[in-house]
């Protein structure tokens, strides 16, 4: 590569990376607390339908997500990403003018796809343009620090968006489609940088591909606890969200709580970069803790204790990825960085198939207290042995590299 070409490409880097904060704010559902709410109110939802609707937005990302990535890693970051606001500006659009639970349905289809189109080409793009830079290094600081801008400015958006439910249901949703519009219109100055794509295809999975994968006893049995560690970050959300329309919160209202937990995920951001100095093992272990706050805070019924775990968990869970995404491309270095980072999500969407369902079951026969405190010890049981299968994973693989 010429001197030239070498500075164009830099400076695309830089551009890359400073854009990418757009791409976090725009990216977000500026009409996410009041979901559950719309449907259910709009629509005649029930509890189970709003756990069904879930699992459908789940099953089409386990389908697309692994394929979305590929073709981010085999032909552009940076139109995967334009295709998913696209595709969620649709979906949005679905929401404000559906007159049946069909269109919800197709709506949550539509938006699925479009996060999958969406879902790790940012973060490639991002290592991409660091490798350009010779800084992969500071890939969780830079990311943390872009979240935490994006949470910031997320905090007015989410606060706001949400108010305007009073003054007519539909405009949050539309507001959530000028939101993708200008994630689209950033994405139009960002550009794929110089990079070794991938020389051959991902082979075709066989019997024999999948034994070999079962022999590495690790691996499975980690991959299959971290989905249930992360489905159950954002499996129970709607459940929450209805609970505290329950302990007295008005619907307009919850974006300013969402908004709390924008602002202190952007004070988080400034430092939770650090987290990546722990231990593998001590991570997960703050992982699992942060999880467990809101089940507790439910099962107790102060509405005080369950809005400051929200906000907490909610903060942490915008960076918990970061840092296990750190690791994995560190640990298992690929030209098919998208297609790892899909697959990171593709074992939560795995887990997020049954579990909205039989949260939403739970809740609906013990009530809001009860069943997600019954969800919270189902979390204090999975974690230690989720804990142990990763500590075990990155001691072999550590070994291997040595």
């Amino acid at each position: 590569m010429n001197k030239n070409i070498a500075s164009v490409q830099l400076k695309q880097a830089n551009r890359n990376v400073h854009l990418y904060v757009f791409v976090k704010i725009f990216a977000k559902r500026v009409f996410l607390p009041l979901s559950a709410i719309y449907f259910i109110d709009n629509f005649g939802f029930s509890l189970q339908e709003i756990g069904l609707l879930a699992a459908v937005f789940a099953i089409t990302q386990l389908i697309v997500e692994l394929p979305t990535g590929y073709f981010a890693d085999r032909f552009a970051r940076v139109t995967s990403i334009r295709i998913g606001a696209l595709l969620n500006v649709c979906a949005t659009l679905l929401y404000v003018f559906a007159f049946h639970k069909s269109g919800i349905f197709l709506g949550q289809i539509i938006e699925a796809i479009g996060y999958s189109f969406l879902a790790g080409a940012g973060e490639a793009l991002v290592h991409d343009s660091l490798e350009v830079r010779k800084d992969t290094k500071d890939y969780s600081k830079i990311l943390s620090k872009a979240q935490s801008v994006s949470l910031l400015i997320n905090a007015v958006l989410i606060a706001l968006v949400p108010m305007t439910y009073k003054i007519d249901p539909r405009l949050p949703f539309l507001l959530g489609s000028c939101a993708y519009l200008a994630l689209f219109t950033f994405a139009m100055f960002m550009k794929d940088v110089h990079r070794d794509k991938p020389t051959r295809k991902l082979s075709r999975p066989t019997s024999r591909s999948f034994k070999v994968l079962l022999a590495k006893k690790n691996i499975v049995t980690f991959a299959i606890l971290f989905g249930v560690i992360g489905a159950l970050y954002t499996a129970p959300s709607d459940m929450f969200n209805l609970a505290l329309r329950e302990f007295g919160v008005r619907p307009e209202l919850l974006g300013w709580i969402f908004a709390a937990a924008s602002v202190f995920g952007a004070i988080l951001g400034l430092v939770v970069y650090r987290l990546r100095n722990l231990s593998f093992r001590n991570y997960m272990i703050v992982d699992c803790l942060v999880l467990l706050l809101p089940f507790l805070a439910a099962y107790t019924g102060s509405l005080v204790f369950l809005i400051i775990s929200l906000v907490i968990t909610m903060a942490f869970w915008r960076y918990r990825r970061i840092i296990y995404q750190d690791h994995l491309l560190t640990l298992y270095p690929t030209n098919y960085k998208a297609t790892l980072l899909s697959g990171m999500s593709n074992v939560e969407q795995l887990n997020a198939l049954w579990m909205p369902i039989a949260i939403a079951f739970v809740v609906a026969h013990y009530g809001f207290n009860v069943g997600l405190g019954i969800i919270g010890l189902f979390t204090l049981v999975i974690a230690p042995i989720y804990i142990y299968a990763g500590t075990r994973l990155i001691r072999q693989r550590t070994r291997q590299l040595q």
